[in-house]
């Protein structure tokens, strides 16, 4: 596959150009039905477009090739978190962190699934996970770049 063209759909992506990666990541599954970067990235525009129904087959497509990928059932489960569909929503947002216990994003989002569904202590639980989480990548971040710092 043409990794310019990759580029360029992810360039128009980060740009909130969201129509044109939408356009090129087409481009590139015509050629490549199975790229997952591709299917991952166009389902990821599909998503902010709102186009739910579009996001979730390409989430779908993406995880009859890969089923380990935590990032891929966290934003399907944001799907459907979207679409009001929470015991879909639940069903990947637990699988995310099955997959991955470490991934902050799924426990941010099923913090907010928490809430919605009435569930404040175990959202407020999930919260405190993932602050805990993030906090951990930032500071192996910065250790990496030199930088120590200590808890007070």
């Amino acid at each position: 596959m043409d990794n310019e063209l990759i580029l360029e759909a992810k360039t128009a992506l980060i740009q909130g150009k969201l129509q044109e990666s939408i356009e090129i990541f087409s481009k590139v599954l015509e050629q490549e039905p199975d790229n997952q970067i591709a299917l991952f990235s166009r389902g990821t525009a599909k998503y902010k477009m709102e186009d739910f129904q579009g996001a979730i087959e390409d989430f779908n497509a993406y995880i009859k090739i890969n089923t380990a990928n935590e990032k891929v059932y966290c934003s399907r489960g944001n799907v459907f978190l979207s679409m009001n569909r929470l015991d879909d929503a639940m069903k990947d947002l637990d699988r995310a962190i099955r997959i991955n216990p470490q991934y902050p994003t799924a426990y941010f989002s099923r913090s907010e699934l928490f809430k919605i569904m009435g569930e404040n202590e175990q959202a407020e639980a999930d919260l405190q996970t993932a602050e805990a989480l993030q906090r951990q990548i930032s500071q192996a971040y910065f250790e990496t770049q030199g930088v120590m710092y200590q808890n007070f």
